[in-house]
């Protein structure tokens, strides 16, 4: 990453961390990796900065990511990895059980390409992110409704989620069973990613398996698989 990427992280990892009283923060990290050896990472965080008003609430959130990728060019298959930072400040309202909230950032973006001829190119990119999510919970399922926008390649990703207590251990967790449904695109590219998941809860954690079927315009059919963490703290 450049410096000032490792800046910006630094700086935002602070702010995001800063002590607030009462409320509970979240990190998540995953991964997904397909059949054709591309791979997606990130990790995130969240936390309140203040209530508004009842059921109204600030937050901020520091979202990093990679991606590695293969695309064609003049006949060659090459190589991508593109690394990229979004901090962002949101609202969330709550119409119990029901959340909505949006929220909107700068994303800085550290793109590395290989070129036909041998040899690979860098490029640093700032641009502007949008997202808005609404979120439903209840102890025996959850749904969960995301999409977002990225003024760098003009790109949109969505993706509808649905969970339903499966199974009930004796100590009382629940493990839950549930569908993905991802789009995602631009006017060059678009990818459609569906499959089950799982998701298992040790002490407060919560472990989500999934995988499934991938199309992509690049390379058509695939699989996927991953593994996302969540934890509330």
């Amino acid at each position: 990453m450049s410096h000032r990427l490792v800046y910006v992280l630094s700086l935002l990892v602070f702010l995001t961390l800063w002590p607030s009283a009462g409320m509970t923060r979240d990190a998540f990290t995953g991964f997904e990796l397909d059949d054709r050896g591309q791979y997606y990472g990130f990790l995130g965080l969240q936390t309140p900065l203040t209530s508004i008003q009842k059921d109204l609430d600030l937050f901020a959130q520091l979202y990093a990511a990679t991606l590695r990728y293969s695309f064609r060019s003049d006949g060659n298959l090459l190589n991508a990895r593109v690394d990229s930072i979004t901090p962002s400040v949101g609202l969330r309202q709550r119409f119990d059980p029901w959340n909505v909230s949006v929220l909107a950032g700068p994303q800085f973006r550290e793109k590395h390409e290989d070129v036909v001829n041998g040899g690979r190119t860098t490029s640093d990119e700032v641009g502007a992110f949008l997202q808005g999510e609404t979120f439903y919970w209840h102890e025996r399922g959850s749904f969960h409704g995301i999409i977002s926008y990225s003024t760098l390649d003009d790109f949109f990703w969505g993706r509808l989620r649905g969970k339903v207590s499966a199974f009930k251990t004796n100590g009382g967790h629940r493990i839950y069973a549930g569908w993905d449904v991802i789009g995602m695109g631009n006017k060059d590219f678009n990818a459609f990613h569906t499959g089950p998941l799982v998701e298992v809860p040790i002490g407060k954690v919560f472990f989500l398996i999934k995988g499934g079927y991938k199309y992509t315009s690049a390379f058509h059919n695939g699989a996927y698989t991953g593994l996302e963490i969540y934890l509330p703290f």
